[in-house]
């Protein structure tokens, strides 16, 4: 029998709200990988998946599915508004901070400007900003797979209107310090706008890199953008929100084609307060993320210096061929960058996965020459 792809999503979400004794609880107790399917390391989810109090909040929003979910947008703004210090004017919600770069690239293209990105980075908002009319003006990440700030600030012009920083950044993994964004974003000319992506803020440990929401606050044309695909563990559930100053927020959720639904909204309100579960979530996937480059350092395999929820490293060869290896052993992971084609971004995974892309890494680097 094959199930068109509405029933497929249908038959997922069903999967997704139901109850299981193993997370009834508020603690953080984690869901283990799915069997018998391949080992899922390309796509930089988080494998523990939405908190107990999410799933609950899925659960118990099935029979108000008849309604519309204007009174849950309101809700999520003031508790997205409450969370990170801001009147509910700076915040605008999107499906995904996904939804938010289009609409970010659609501002920019329509007016014919000049997005200023890191190559490599997070490709869809320049993708879809260059698709509605941009110019794109990519600049090389350093010498340390580091956003080049000096390199990026010497590319403006005066067609410039964006600058994008993903940050940390995908698929380098690689993070820039509050200070030296705050210092850039005040040598900017005034038309320029810095989107600041901080999807993977979460699994920062250096000391130095944190959230850059205090200059919205302080009323600089800025954009932060946030999800909860990532610690909070709904990548398909999409729900993600932007902190900007009020006219642009407002100018955002104007262009916005389409809002979380009733499920995501409330899921992203409980999310937001099941600190237990988030706190576990992200000690889990640090220490992963360590066991990981402590065997690339131990295995000799060159890495950038990680602070998302995973890692770039240096395969030795074309990664086609470690892809294709890894397959043999049941575990997919990331593709090829361009201009970087023995680099290989891996997601962290549970424990066991973990494990088990450590097992393959070992036979791999062990293998005969062909």
């Amino acid at each position: 029998m094959e199930l068109s792809r509405r029933e497929l999503l249908s038959t997922s979400a069903l999967l997704l709200v139901r109850p299981t004794a193993a997370l009834s609880d508020s603690s953080a107790k984690m869901a283990e990988p799915r069997a018998p399917g391949p080992i899922v390391l390309c796509w930089n989810e988080n494998p523990y998946g939405p908190s107990p109090a999410a799933r609950s909040a899925i659960s118990g929003a099935l029979p108000d599915a008849c309604r519309y979910p204007d009174d849950d947008i309101e809700r999520l703004i003031a508790a997205l508004a409450q969370h990170e210090g801001l009147s509910s004017e700076h915040i605008a919600v999107g499906s995904g901070s996904g939804e938010l770069l289009r609409a970010l690239g659609l501002i920019i293209g329509r007016e014919s400007g000049e997005l200023i990105a890191a190559d490599p980075t997070y490709a869809e908002l320049p993708r879809y900003a260059r698709q509605m009319g941009a110019e794109l003006k990519p600049v090389r990440v350093d010498a340390h797979l580091r956003h080049d700030l000096a390199a990026m600030h010497a590319a403006v012009s005066a067609r410039t209107r964006a600058i994008y920083l993903c940050n940390p950044n995908n698929p380098t993994s690689t993070a820039i310090p509050a200070q030296a964004i705050a210092s850039f974003v005040d040598s900017l000319p005034t038309q320029v706008t810095t989107i600041i992506d901080e999807a993977y803020m979460d699994f920062v440990d250096d000391a130095d890199v944190h959230s850059a929401a205090a200059l919205v606050a302080s009323g600089k044309r800025v954009v932060i953008l946030r999800t909860f695909s990532k610690i909070h563990g709904m990548a398909g559930v999409r729900c993600g929100y932007a902190l900007a100053d009020p006219q642009m927020a407002g100018q955002l959720a104007e262009t916005c084609m389409a809002l979380p639904n009733v499920f995501a909204m409330r899921a992203a309100r409980a999310s937001l307060v099941d600190r237990a579960f988030l706190a576990d979530c992200r000690r889990r996937i640090l220490a992963s993320r360590t066991r990981l480059t402590a065997e690339l350092s131990r295995l000799g395999c060159r890495y950038a210096q990680p602070q998302g929820n995973f890692v770039f490293f240096d395969t030795g060869a074309p990664v086609a061929q470690f892809a294709q290896f890894m397959r043999g052993h049941n575990i997919l992971v990331g593709r090829e960058f361009p201009g970087y084609p023995n680099w290989c971004r891996i997601t962290i995974g549970t424990e066991r996965e973990v494990e088990a892309f450590v097992r393959g890494l070992r036979a791999y680097r062990a293998r005969s020459p062909a």
